[in-house]
This record gives structure tokens, sequence and C-alpha cells, in this order.
């Protein structure tokens, strides 16, 4: 009869890559130590309790499962649930989205003894959170209740109904499926912009503008522009794909600061030796100092943080007066900082003296196409730089913040853990 129990618990596993270990925590004859678990109140009398073994080999299983009566109270819940869900699993077990579909298990279970439903679970309290709930309804014979923890079972009753529930937490997989979405979104909408420009442009050479030589240079002019900012969108959209793409590969190699400041001193002077501002890069303090890296890309990050300093820290000020823009590029030893991992690593720093960001967008400077309101009518972008810092960032298993104060500047601190030497990276 304990068969029929164990199956009862793989049954609602089957399908999420659980059934082997299910099978495995069957074959062991060891009594395993089940931790506390919650069981609401009700008399004594009417309680449904879960079979022993049934809780022994729930709690071997590495996922979040609940165990619900006929009464729809909780009996069970595993080490996993309270885990992963922790004080929300009274939450969950609240929710509309739960209770219709066992209602909806009711329903079925007047057909048949084994039944199956899901529910999509969305709350927004504390934070933001999606959990995906799959239910499979049991009948199983009283007998397999004798002598179970924490209830008696009836004599009158020759079977009783059990509910299992799995419950997968989703919000990662959704969060990730709204950015797609928002991605593709916001693109479309940045390039039906410059498009739809172009289009007006061609229609008024075509017509109006047809026999106007003067008009047309001007519209030519304009034209040439938007299609700069297409270009460079997509250039900026192609990065992005390719950075994306390797984000989970960690680089191979390794290279000293002292060479990565070198590469970034030639690339930076000939890229910005028109602008007005001056661009101090500091010499490395330790020239042994290496980190694991894509050279080329932490290269290309650096000159976007540069190049992100020089278009918006030469805005003007408060009183309308354009800043004496510095722009100066530092690397120093980590010191102690809870945003930091807690081990040996470098921070890598490029910093302005602008007029600087309010702290209410520092947040949301890494997202995809979000550019700061007030200055995106004044200076070209296409809202993609941060973000590809970060995704270049995380690829190096390092952290990226960004420091600012209004009317005093703005520091972009880039994170990166220490190798022991250039050229090839030690096992640790």
């Amino acid at each position: 009869m304990m068969h029929e129990a164990l199956v009862a618990v793989a049954g609602i596993l089957v399908g999420s890559g659980l059934t082997a270990s299910l099978l495995a925590a069957r074959l062991r004859p060891e009594k395993v130590e089940i931790p506390s678990y919650h069981q609401e109140e009700s008399p004594a009398s009417s309680r449904t309790a879960v079979p022993e073994g049934v809780e022994q080999v729930m709690a071997c299983l590495p996922a979040a499962t609940m165990v619900l009566d006929e009464e729809r109270r909780l009996h069970y819940a595993s080490p996993e649930a309270y885990r992963i869900f922790e004080d929300n699993l009274g939450s969950i077990k609240r929710h509309p989205a739960f209770q219709t579909a066992l209602d909806r298990l009711v329903e079925k279970s007047l057909d048949t003894a084994v039944c199956s439903e899901t529910a999509r679970i969305v709350l927004d309290v504390p934070h933001h959170r999606v959990i995906q709930a799959r239910f499979q309804q049991h009948v199983l014979p009283a007998s397999l209740f004798a002598g179970a923890r924490g209830g008696s079972v009836s004599s009158d009753r020759s079977q009783h109904a059990l509910v299992f529930v799995a419950l997968c937490d989703e919000t990662e997989a959704d969060n990730t499926e709204r950015q797609h979405t928002d991605f593709v979104a916001y693109a479309s909408h940045e390039l039906r912009t410059p498009l739809a420009a172009l289009m007006g442009f061609v229609e008024t050479l075509q017509g109006p503008a047809a026999d106007d030589p003067e008009a047309q240079q001007e519209f030519l002019g304009i034209m040439a522009a938007q299609g700069k900012r297409m270009q460079h969108l997509l250039d900026d959209l192609l990065y992005l794909s390719r950075v994306q793409r390797v984000e989970h590969q960690r680089p191979r190699g390794s290279v000293t600061l002292k060479d990565l400041f070198a590469r970034l001193k030639a690339e930076s002077q000939a890229l910005f030796r028109l602008k007005k501002a001056k661009l101090t890069i500091q010499p490395v303090s330790d020239p042994a100092l290496c980190v694991a890296a894509d050279t080329s890309q932490l290269v290309q990050v650096l000159i976007n943080l540069i190049e992100n300093a020089f278009k918006y820290g030469t805005l003007p000020d408060a009183a309308g007066t354009p800043s004496a823009l510095q722009v100066t590029v530092s690397c120093a030893l980590a010191p102690p900082d809870p945003r930091w991992p807690a081990v040996p690593g470098v921070v890598l720093s490029v910093a302005d003296n602008g007029p600087g960001i309010a702290a209410r967008h520092l947040p949301r400077l890494t997202e995809h196409f979000y550019r700061v309101p007030k200055t995106a009518a004044t200076v070209q972008g296409s809202g993609l730089g941060l973000a590809i810092v970060q995704h270049v960032v995380t690829r190096h298993g390092g952290r990226f913040v960004v420091e600012s104060t209004v009317g005093k500047g703005t520091t972009c601190k880039i994170w990166l853990p220490c190798v022991a030497s250039a050229g090839v990276i030690k096992p640790s």
C-alpha cells in the first residue's frame, strides 16, 4: 500500500526532471530526519495526516512541494518550499489563482481518482514574484494513514484525498521575457523615428523641393544625420547581441593593468584629441596587477565611459554655463566595500566633474534604451552604452556601479577580480 503513496508523490513531479530523485529516495531504507513543518489548526478528529513515508520521500527531493487535504488545509511543506518561498507560502495558498485551481480539481475529481491542474501565481508584496504551481490530487486508501504523524483517521472512511502541489519560482524567466518584449518595442521605436524622418524628407525632395537646390542641400544634410543615427543604433544593437551571446563564457586570457592602460591611452588619444576637454589617464601604481580579460572588450568599455563623460559632462550647469570638463581614468586595488565580493580585486574608475546625474536615475542607467529625460532631448545616443558596459563587466565576473552628485560630477567604477599572472589564468 505504501507503493501507492509513493506513486502519488511521483505523479506531481513527473515531467519536472525529479522522478529519478524520487526513485533514489524510495530505494533508501534508512529513516530520514524530517524538519518541522506547519500544519494548520483543525479539530484532531477531522485531520487527514500525511503518511510519514510520503513525508520522508518528499523531504529528500530538491523540489518545493506542499500537501493539502480535502479541506484545503496545509499539512506539509518541504524544506525546499520554506527555503525558496520563506514566509510567502501562506500568500501563495490564499492567492485567488491557487484557490481557483483547487476549485477546478474538485470538479475533475468527480470523474476520476487522479486529476491535475496548473496555476500561475503573481505576488507583488513584499516584492514582485511569479510562481508556477502544478497540482495533482490522489485518492489513497485509509490504511496508509494509520498511525500517521499529526492526525487521526475516521474509521468510517475507506479512502482519503490529498492534493500534492509543486511550486516553481519563474520570476527570473518572467523578467527576462518582459525585458525581451520591451527591448523589441524600444528598438522598433528608436529605428522608426529616424526612418520616418528620412521618408518625410524623401517625399519632400520628390515634391515641393524638387526644383529648389538650396532646400535639397539642407534636407540631404538632415537625411545624412538621420542615416548616421540609424547606423549608430544598429551598430550598438549588433555589438550588444555579440556581447550577450558570449556573456556566459569567461575570458580565457589575462592582461596586466599596465598593458591595458597603455592600449587605452593610445586608442583614446586618437579618438578624443579634438575634444575641448582634458583627459587624464593616471599611471598604474602596481605594474604587476593583472585581471582576467578580453582586452578588446575592456578597452571598448572604458572608451564608452570616456565618451559618455565627454558627451554629457559638457552640458551647461544650472546657471547655463558650460563646465571646463576634466575626465580622469584611474585604477587601484579594491578597498573593503560591501558592493564588491570579498576576494582580491581592482577598481577601474572613470570620473568627471560634469553636471552629475540625479539619484533617482542611477538605478536605471544600465537598462536597455534608458536615457535621462533632461539630456535625451539635447544629446544624441542609443541608450545602449551603459547596458553594453554592464554585460561586458558581468562576463568578466565583475561589478559595475555609477556614483554621481548633481553639480559635482559622475564616477563610473568597475570592480574586477585579480589573477595571479598575465597570459594564462592559473586554476584556483
